[in-house]
């Protein structure tokens, strides 16, 4: 009887020292999963771009490209930068957005700047 007393509120002090651990555990598995995506659909939009860029040899056209090709990102997607002004046949364009995303939690930082590159064949 004397040992079981001793023990008693054992388990809640257990739980109250690992549960910080497996929430922080749990909101970096949600932010990363967050950024993951964000990522995924930037890399679509600078791919979108680079492909209207490559058929239409539009900038305006290509960043309004960029803008609808990514639904998850906010209206005003970042800056947009083609390799070169013009696409000649046969080169190569390359589409670069940069993205300046908030995080979900602000545990990791206020913010994060992403890259997405997308690159096509001029012409075709």
């Amino acid at each position: 009887m004397k040992h079981r007393k001793s023990e008693r509120g054992a388990a809640a002090v257990e739980f109250a020292l690992v549960v910080p651990v497996l929430l922080l555990l749990l909101v970096g598995i949600i932010e990363f999963a967050h950024v993951f995506n964000t990522q995924i659909s930037l890399t679509q939009a600078a791919r979108e771009a680079a492909r209207t860029m490559a058929v239409e040899n539009d900038q305006g056209a290509a960043t309004l490209a960029a803008v609808k090709g990514s639904p998850g990102l906010s209206p005003a997607i970042g800056s947009v930068s083609f390799s070169s002004p013009a696409c000649a046949a046969g080169s190569e364009m390359t589409a670069t957005i940069t993205y300046t995303m908030p995080t979900l939690t602000g545990l990791f930082g206020s913010s994060m700047n992403l890259t997405g590159v997308g690159a096509m064949r001029c012409g075709g």
